[in-house]
């Protein structure tokens, strides 16, 4: 089951700039770890502008939603403020690599503020919920989660900001470079999480890297942008090739190793 399906997509950052991505076909399984890979400029996070109604940077094209409830046609939403709010706050979660967390709020009422709107957990709840995600994330010591945000270091920050995302009730869990201010080791914590949440393939996560290795070491489906061809009308697009899907542990179609994957990505990348 699919819970993205793309035809004939293009994508702008406003309506008076060349088209800078186009689609022609891509469906986005559900219940799995989709990342998409590009070089700068290359419309990663364009694209997820797009489907997480963040921004409305579709110029032409159709995007499906299949939503718990129903099928959304993604681009016409934008006439409908009421039930894309709907949307965002009862289905999405985003996380980016700056932390947007609220600064006189502690450490602990930003991570479960999501929670709290969405009306799904209650108060007493909050410390059987937290007690995993800060401890792994190595925020349980020296009473981080009373101070505020303005008191921690970026890291930490940013920590804070993906704990908040993934505790959220999400369909689908939206990342744009959410890595970028982090080392391998908890940026590897970050993406097991998100798999965590992903096991009973109800939700998906669907995140923008920059980091081809860790990628490779945990997506099921790698997805990577790439110049357009010389004349196109857009700067880059996805040719169907260069959607990767994992088979079975390490490998993925057509790539037993995951070496010879990475050198690929990065020359298509480069070209």
């Amino acid at each position: 089951m699919n819970v993205f399906e793309i035809t004939n997509l293009a994508c702008t950052y406003n309506e008076k700039s060349r088209p800078v991505l186009f689609i022609e076909r891509l469906e986005i399984q559900k219940g799995k770890l989709t990342v998409i890979l590009g070089q700068s400029g290359s419309g990663k996070s364009t694209l997820i502008e797009a489907l997480g109604l963040m921004n409305n940077t579709i110029l032409g094209g159709e995007v499906l939603y299949r939503s718990p409830e129903e099928v959304e046609n993604v681009g016409k939403l934008w006439k409908k403020r009421s039930k894309m709010a709907k949307i965002r706050r009862d289905y999405f979660s985003f996380i980016f690599q700056d932390d947007y967390l609220m600064p006189y709020y502690s450490c602990e009422e930003n991570v479960l503020i999501a929670r709290l709107i969405q009306e799904k957990i209650g108060r007493s709840e909050k410390d059987a919920l937290l007690a995993g995600p800060i401890g792994k994330m190595g925020l349980s010591g020296n009473g981080i989660m009373k101070r505020f945000p303005y008191q921690l270091a970026g890291g930490q920050k940013q920590r804070l900001s993906f704990i908040r995302a993934i505790l959220k009730d999400f369909d689908v869990l939206f990342g744009d470079e959410p890595t970028g201010n982090l080392d391998y080791q908890n940026s590897e914590h970050l993406f097991e999480f998100i798999k965590s949440k992903l096991q009973n393939k109800a939700n998906s996560a669907i995140i923008v890297s920059h980091n081809i290795e860790l990628s490779v070491a945990m997506a099921d489906t790698i997805i990577v942008l790439t110049r357009a061809a010389e004349g196109s009308e857009f700067n880059f697009e996805l040719k169907q090739e260069n959607v990767f899907d994992r088979t079975s542990g390490k490998e993925y179609a057509g790539y037993k190793d995951p070496d010879d994957l990475i050198r690929f990505i990065k020359e298509i990348m480069s070209a």
